[in-house]
């Protein structure tokens, strides 16, 4: 009993002090990325933007587009790879010949 009363006043926090929850890290994700990108699109046709900002907003608009192309030809690339090799399992009548 001793023990669990050392381990509660070695935590218990002082006096004046107040403890602060950390925080969680910023989670972005790629699906949140296309999501922008729709949205960025959507709202460009709608005329959502000034003529001056469109040239703001077309460049980071094709920016995150290349992103998002990388991803998805990375995803693939990888998919492809550990994918196993199929070897064809019947020669065609033109290969018999």
């Amino acid at each position: 009993m001793s023990e669990e009363t050392k381990t509660e006043e070695a935590t218990a926090p002082q006096d004046g002090t107040v403890t602060t929850p950390q925080a969680e890290a910023p989670a972005l994700t790629v699906a949140d990325l296309r999501n922008l990108r729709t949205i960025i699109d959507i709202s460009s046709q709608r005329g959502s933007f000034k003529g001056p900002e469109l040239g703001t907003v077309g460049a980071v608009f094709d920016k995150l587009d290349a992103f998002l192309k990388s991803v998805d030809a990375n995803e693939e690339a990888q998919k492809q790879a550990e994918a196993p090799a199929e070897a064809p399992a019947e020669t065609t009548a033109e290969e018999k010949s």
